[in-house]
């Protein structure tokens, strides 16, 4: 009689079992965090407080005729990653001429000139009101810009419309912006929060 044949080694099985599960597992949390490293929005960088302005053309839009743009940013909050979180919006006004931005040598020197000689051409503002921090919205009936909240109303250059019965205590708050490297087209703005309801412009 022939003998039997061994059994199969349990250790080994249950090694291999083990080892696989392991594998899993691995791959499972592993692959999320190398996507997460290899993210281009991830890694390290020059830094600028400079955000793109989203929704506004430079080609596209007109003298004295507002135009509200977005601000996004990446935002972690937690384990949750939000990649285009809207961090806050803006009132773009054209004053001025356009500046020629015709070549990327043009783009550079206006964009290194004074933040008073560029506003000239174009000024940038919060959408916060220097009140009590609600939206401000165009004003139809005046031709500038109105809480609606608590009435304050402001002109296109963003001073207080009425001073001595505006509940606003300074005008509208001004951001730095420039001329976007990429696409002379777009711009750029250094997007800040400020402290309501005092006469200074004080960034929180």
């Amino acid at each position: 009689m022939e003998p039997a044949e061994p059994e199969p080694n349990r250790r080994s099985v249950l090694s291999l079992l083990t080892f696989g599960l392991v594998a899993i597992f691995n791959l499972i949390i592993g692959v999320p965090i190398v996507c997460y490293a290899i993210d281009p929005r991830h890694r390290k960088g020059a830094k600028s407080n400079f955000k793109l302005v989203e929704g506004v053309k430079l080609n596209e839009i007109g003298e004295n005729t507002p135009v509200q743009g977005v601000i996004r940013d990446v935002r972690v909050d937690g384990w949750t990653l939000y990649p285009n979180d809207v961090i806050g919006r803006v009132w773009v006004v054209q004053k001025g001429t356009q500046p020629d931005l015709s070549s990327a040598d043009k783009v550079t020197a206006f964009n290194a000139k004074e933040q008073s000689l560029k506003e000239a051409y174009l000024l940038v503002f919060t959408t916060i009101c220097p009140h009590l921090g609600c939206s401000v919205n165009l004003d139809s009936a005046g031709g500038g810009f109105a809480c609606p909240c608590h009435s304050a109303t402001f002109t296109l250059a963003g001073a207080q419309a009425v001073p001595a019965t505006n509940p606003a205590k300074r005008g509208m708050d001004t951001l730095e912006w420039e001329i976007d490297s990429a696409d002379p087209n777009r711009i750029n703005v250094k997007y800040q929060n400020f402290s309501t309801s005092i006469a200074e412009k004080k960034t929180i």
